[in-house]
């Protein structure tokens, strides 16, 4: 039995799930925040954002890596003031992110009411959690970050949550990074890479699939 199976198991209906599946979200939004970071390199100014498919394509666009290779943690101490503020901002777009491919699982597979239940759990958990690691003073203030990424996804109808072929093209994903990067308040120009040793593809696409199973086999064991 895998984790997620005997985490649904413990747990009571949608919304005690949907409680544990909230801090599973912010962890999950961490790691691919973090992923994304590490991705990053700052380019020519007078540009806007660019999602590389390699890191390749990033240097022959006159960018500058700034991970040449695949780190375990950041080294957040010698980070500069402006690295600093682009993982922040990366940090709270992505756990968005996580929120809205909880949500949009639970959507395509509970009942409506069970879905209502699911997201009662989930979003109070996720606000409480991003407060818990320090990532904000005040749920309000996270709840308020959260609903503008939301609202996001509201605006841009149509939109897959994410591209499984090229994650970060045309999705909700590559919206998050771009509006990450323009709050951020960083000066330089930030471009990304999709794949290769630190892209960011390593870990977005995992989190997706994984949610989806879980949610999805936890519906159909216990019939929400």
């Amino acid at each position: 039995m895998g984790l997620k199976d005997w985490i649904a198991g413990k747990v009571a209906g949608p919304r005690s799930y949907g409680d544990v599946m909230g801090r599973q979200a912010r962890e999950g939004g961490f790691a691919l925040a973090n992923m994304v970071f590490m991705s990053h390199g700052t380019g020519p100014n007078g540009g806007p954002t660019v999602i590389f498919d390699t890191p390749a394509d990033m240097e022959a666009a006159g960018f500058k890596r700034r991970f040449l290779e695949m780190w375990t943690e950041i080294p957040f101490g010698s980070l500069t003031k402006d690295e600093r503020l682009l993982s922040r901002s990366l940090q709270t777009a992505m756990v968005s992110f996580a929120f809205i491919v909880n949500s949009n699982s639970a959507l395509r597979n509970m009942r409506r009411e069970n879905t209502s239940k699911f997201r009662n759990g989930l979003g109070p958990s996720l606000l409480k959690s991003m407060v818990e690691c320090g990532l904000f003073d005040e749920i309000e203030t996270a709840q308020r970050e959260v609903l503008a990424y939301a609202n996001l996804v509201n605006s841009a109808v149509g939109t897959v949550v994410l591209n499984m072929e090229r994650p970060g093209s045309e999705d909700v994903l590559e919206h998050f990074i771009m509006r990450a990067v323009a709050v951020s308040g960083t000066e330089f120009r930030h471009g990304f890479t999709r794949t290769g040793v630190s892209g960011f593809d390593l870990v977005a696409v995992p989190l997706v699939e994984e949610t989806l199973k879980s949610i999805a086999g936890a519906t159909l064991r216990y019939k929400w």
